[in-house]
């Protein structure tokens, strides 16, 4: 059990039941406010624009939340770095480091020197 985690939008479809993966145990999910963006887009694409799933598994996966990060004060500085596994999971990965707790993703690539990185 982790008392508190960040999430990219995959980790935070996983924790909210939408998505298959490994749902950790977790108290608290923060999650940057730009990852509402990414996934409305997925939703819409999974879901064929069906609007009632769309907005069933986007409240399922904005309910969990305790608490949105802005984007904006790490957004150039992760662009400028790894983009490996894509920005919002560079600038989630940093998000995660600057509060020193675990970052939970779908990004098997992921990694941190400070932080446990949770695969789902």
């Amino acid at each position: 059990m982790h008392d508190s985690v960040v999430t990219d939008a995959g980790g935070l479809l996983v924790l909210a039941g939408v998505l298959e993966g490994v749902p950790h145990e977790v108290d608290e999910v923060m999650v940057l406010d730009a990852t509402t963006l990414l996934v409305a887009e997925y939703l819409a694409v999974r879901h064929e624009g069906d609007p009632d799933r769309c907005r069933s598994d986007f409240a399922a996966a904005t309910r969990i939340v305790s608490e949105w990060f802005p984007a904006r004060p790490l957004a150039l500085d992760a662009a400028l770095g790894d983009l490996h596994d894509g920005l919002d999971t560079a600038v989630t990965l940093r998000l995660a480091e600057a509060l020193g707790v675990p970052l939970v993703t779908k990004h098997a690539g992921v990694s941190s020197a400070t932080i446990p990185v949770l695969h789902c």
